[in-house]
């Protein structure tokens, strides 16, 4: 495949292209025109979702009930646990069958009109009354709460209780204040409360309210003079109605202090994050990207999970009136996430191939497209909204055709593709499809808030001059930026105060335009101009904060707005499946018919369309909005966030299936051959055959492992040193791709072990430096191990070592499965190693196996560079010295006789402290790791010496195959020197 310069791949010609342009060109505006021409012939469902007063027939049906509809999908429930049903609602009819309150079923027959529901249950007439208003687009439907003691304000006020009632008490009895007296006894279970009130002016009520969430839905009716109903104890003070006094309606909303409300706003913003980082670790080891874990650990807090197992645990940690402060925060977060977003996207990113790639990206773009305005034809009378049909069909489409452009980032780079040609077109497609997409979102937004073309067109002649106003005089401004970095070395408090207002203003702007306020934020992050330590410094004064806290406050959002329940209906499963054959056949089919037609192999083409046919967060933010501006249905948001799901994670499975050995990837074998080729052409020196890993993991610990590399390679026989920068992702890689923060900090590691390499060639030492990105540092280290003659493997690892528990991450893979020896440095990042005879080298010993593994790697430093061995050991269990003196001096003689390095035996008493102070003057502190490592960690002696001894430390585990510590099958262990005569005395061979 050549994607070099704008020539097509393998002869595709000109004429090739314009002839496919074309045709792709006739059918979009083929299905364009019938789609526009077919929606105008149709009407979505009238809106009938809301809470009812039945007027008649109210035995099947109790005395109030709600609808949620979706379409023609209505789900009808009593507030009180009596009647349910899951009904059809088709031309203002609704219809179908429901479980009544007495326990039978009946058929339901009613129509629409005005408000008002009529018709017959049962055979029976009934009707009802539209009362309430249905939740917010998305909003999670509110649950009766265990308890409703507290402060309520009434709105409208009350004639009878006035503006403010207090209910005191627990459980299930109550009493009611109001105008600081007692005013009744009321009963409250399973939701409904009542019972029988005194007025503040007189007379009696009978009240029956019905809990949700925060809200009580009151109704006070007269009752006649001799008291309350039977069974209701007669209110205190007596007093009696008047009979023509009218029924009162009133919304009761539960009141709390201000900073309660806080509170419970950060208790939820706290179980969101921890419970976002624990779904993120889970999806990461499984391969998985990890801001898919955070997006479903959201959906899990929400209704579909949490709500229908413990929905009274979902009520306490997200109430009602905590949710909007929630949606304030998690827009406020993706706001600034589109910015990133937007900061991220780079020009070069299509340098050399950009035919390649418009081709690409637009049939991925426009086929799923065409297919999803299709399929909003029928979706429109099935589970639209009462919404514009344009607006309808292009968020159907968009939602169809979208890519994340952020996860499809992260697994070309985490499959090494990157700067190989199918990686980096698929990223450069990906960048174009971004771009689009969000043009058309803003397209979309423009038609569902002025609801028809007319409109439009002052929107988009509005947003035309935004984005030319961003690029001509807001890009100019903020190109000073970045020459106050480049003066301060950093970017000024004043211009990152700037840049944040320039954000959120033009958010405002294009919410005013009548666009989604992400857009501006997504132009004013396109519009930054860039240059690496300005786009660095930025975003990590924004990431951190938007990525950990905001963010999974979005997901939360999206969970508390999705229930999968919903989807309860062979029919809206029968629609999810179509939905997801739709969506894969058209981005997937269509990213294979550009990449065949543009003359790519099949099995390019296949991996090609599974990177394309990501879709990740890019699509929940699209699926909000939609539903936001109520031109989607619940049920259909339901089925949507499914299929973006399932796209996403089904895209590492196919990559695997399709190329398993990552043969569009970079090996790692690849980039140390040609390092080896680079040394081939600079060193003077031969290169030896065998080598020493130098795998640093901070900017601390490469010169600290140089100190010890460097001596131990000059030994007899010689070895290379192998310099392995491992890059870790940057933060929030895995949310916003940061292909540049990534390029930037890759290429200041590259030009650092560059130097350390040359520096060391100029000292004789034949040297070797690799620089590349690993989101798995540990396995990368052990395939580098396992494809070279590694003898040792020197690594630093400070924190893993030092934490509690068995060592993780890098350190902890390495330890389990490098093959070869490796050695573990501890020390701050500050220490200078510093290794002679003014430094001695201390080993505890023991006699155990892992004992010898430290007192050979010991031998050999101190014979590469003078410094004294100092063997420590301890008194026996008896409190003999003489077992220990004899075990030291043994072990002494051995080093003598097969290392040709003198060691000094030392019995050290007082336990771990002993061997602190024994390290005291030490320049090294060697010891061995036990196979107990793997339960225990370091143990807990070995952990209290690494964190208090001043030195140094080498913890040591011999490898499995031979090399510099393997032991032989005789009891020296020291089989694999011998002393040799040099300028420098003994060396180890």
């Amino acid at each position: 495949m050549s994607t070099t310069g704008d020539a097509p791949p393998r002869g595709v010609g000109t004429r090739r292209l314009a002839i496919y342009y074309a045709l792709l060109a006739i059918v979009t505006t083929l299905v364009v025109v019938w789609v526009v021409s077919q929606g105008s012939h149709r009407h979505a469902q009238v809106q009938i979702a809301g809470g009812y007063d039945v007027t008649a027939g109210g035995t099947c049906l109790g005395q109030q009930f709600n609808i949620a509809q979706s379409g023609q999908f209505a789900t009808l429930d009593d507030p009180q646990g009596g009647a349910s049903g899951k009904l059809s609602f088709k031309n203002s009819r609704l219809t179908g069958t429901v479980a009544c309150a007495d326990h039978t079923s009946r058929h339901v027959d009613l129509a629409y009109s005005g408000g008002s529901l009529t018709g017959a249950v049962g055979g029976a007439p009934a009707s009802a009354q539209f009362r309430r208003d249905p939740p917010a687009p998305g909003a999670p439907k509110p649950k009766a709460p265990p308890s409703i003691a507290g402060d309520y304000q009434l709105s409208p006020g009350s004639q009878c209780l006035g503006g403010r009632i207090t209910l005191d008490g627990s459980g299930s009895n109550l009493e009611l204040v109001a105008s600081a007296k007692n005013r009744g006894r009321l009963t409250y279970h399973s939701g409904a409360l009542s019972g029988a009130v005194a007025c503040t002016h007189g007379g009696t009520r009978r009240l029956a309210a019905i809990a949700a969430g925060r809200q009580l839905d009151l109704t006070l009716m007269p009752i006649p003079a001799a008291g309350a109903a039977p069974g209701v104890a007669p209110p205190p003070g007596g007093g009696a109605a008047s009979p023509a006094a009218a029924p009162e309606h009133s919304i009761a909303t539960k009141q709390r202090a201000v900073d309660a409300t806080v509170a419970a706003f950060f208790i939820a913003v706290v179980i969101v994050m921890l419970f976002a980082r624990l779904m993120g670790a889970v999806f990461a080891r499984i391969g998985q990207p990890r801001v898919m874990g955070e997006v479903l650990a959201g959906i899990l807090l929400g209704p579909t999970l949490l709500g229908t197992v413990a929905p009274g645990v979902e009520t306490a940690l997200f109430p009602s009136d905590v949710i909007p402060y929630i949606g304030v925060a998690a827009n406020l977060g993706l706001i600034f996430y589109m910015f990133l977003v937007g900061l991220e996207l780079d020009a070069n990113q299509l340098k050399g191939r950009v035919k390649l790639a418009l081709a690409i990206s637009n049939t991925s773009l426009l086929i799923p497209l065409s297919l999803g305005l299709l399929a909003a034809v029928p979706l429109y009378t099935l589970l639209a909204p009462h919404t514009n049909f344009i607006a309808f069909a292009l968020f159907v489409g968009v939602a169809m055709s979208i890519t994340a452009f952020p996860v499809l980032a992260r697994i070309v780079v985490e499959r090494r593709m990157l700067r190989r040609p199918l990686g980096a077109l698929a990223l450069a497609a990906a960048a174009l499809n971004d771009v689009s997409g969000w043009f058309l979102i803003a397209l979309a937004s423009a038609f569902a808030g002025t609801g028809g073309v007319s409109g439009v067109f002052g929107t988009v002649a509005l947003a035309i001059c935004f984005c030319l106003l961003m690029v001509f005089a807001v890009r100019p401004i903020l190109a000073r930026a970045a020459t106050a970095h480049d003066e301060a070395g950093r970017l000024p408090a004043t211009w990152i105060t700037a840049i944040f207002a320039g954000v959120l203003l033009s958010a405002f702007v294009t919410e005013k335009i009548g666009i989604a306020v992400i857009f501006g934020a997504f132009v004013m992050g396109f519009v930054m101009p860039r240059h690496a330590g300005l786009t660095e410094d930025v975003t990590h004064r924004v990431e951190d904060f938007v990525v950990t806290l905001l963010l999974p406050l979005f997901f939360a959002y999206t969970g508390l707005r999705t229930n999968v329940l919903l989807l309860d209906r062979s029919e809206l499963l029968v629609i999810t499946l179509i939905l997801f054959g739709l969506a894969l056949l058209g981005k997937y089919g269509g990213t294979v018919l550009a990449a065949r037609v543009m003359r790519l192999g099949w099995r390019e083409s296949a991996v090609l369309g599974a990177l394309m046919n990501t879709r990740g967060l890019t699509e929940l933010i699209v699926l909000n909005l939609a539903l936001e501006k109520g031109v989607i249905s619940s049920a259909l948001f339901a089925a949507l966030v499914i299929m973006a799901l399932a796209t996403t994670f089904m895209a590492g499975p196919i990559l695997q299936l399709l190329d398993p050995k990552n043969t569009f990837g970079e090996p790692l074998e690849e980039e140390l051959a040609e390092a080896r080729r680079q040394t081939e052409r600079d060193s003077i020196v031969p290169i030896p055959s065998r080598a020493i890993l130098v795998a640093p993991q901070t900017d601390a610990g490469l010169p600290q492992l140089l100190a010890l590399a460097e001596p131990l390679a000059r030994t007899e026989p010689q070895r290379e040193v192998i310099l392995a920068r491992l890059v870790r992702p940057p933060r929030g890689a895995a949310v916003r791709g940061a292909l540049q923060t990534e390029s930037r900090i890759l290429n200041t590691s590259s030009a650092e072990v560059q130097r350390e390499r040359l520096a060391l060639l100029e000292r004789g030492v034949a040297a070797r430096a690799v620089a590349f990105t690993s989101s798995d540092a540990g396995q990368d280290l052990v395939r580098l191990a396992d494809s070279e003659e590694v003898d040792l493997m020197l690594i630093d690892g400070r924190r893993p070592l030092l934490g509690t528990g068995v060592p993780r991450e890098a350190v902890g893979t390495v330890l389990r499965k490098a093959p070869c020896d490796v050695a573990v440095l501890v020390a701050r990042e500050d220490a200078v190693i510093v290794t002679g005879p003014d430094a001695p080298i201390v080993v505890p010993f023991g006699g155990a196996e892992h004992d010898w593994a430290a007192l050979e790697l010991g031998a050999w430093i101190a014979s590469a560079t003078g410094a004294p061995l100092r063997l420590l050991g301890a008194p026996s269990k008896d409190g003999e010295e003489k077992d220990s003196s004899r075990l030291l001096a043994d072990a002494s003689l051995l080093v003598q006789q097969f290392a040709g390095v003198a060691a000094e035996p030392l019995i050290s008493t007082g336990g771990r402290d002993g061997v602190i102070a024994a390290a005291a003057g030490a320049g090294l502190l060697i010891t061995g790791l036990s196979e107990r490592w793997r339960q225990e960690g370091l143990g807990e002696t070995r952990a209290a010496i690494a964190r208090a001894a001043p030195a140094p430390i080498l913890f040591v585990r011999r490898g499995i195959r031979p090399g510099a510590l393997a032991p032989p099958d005789d009891v020296t262990r020291f089989s694999w020197s011998s002393p040799a005569l040099g300028s420098g005395g003994p060396v180890i061979r």
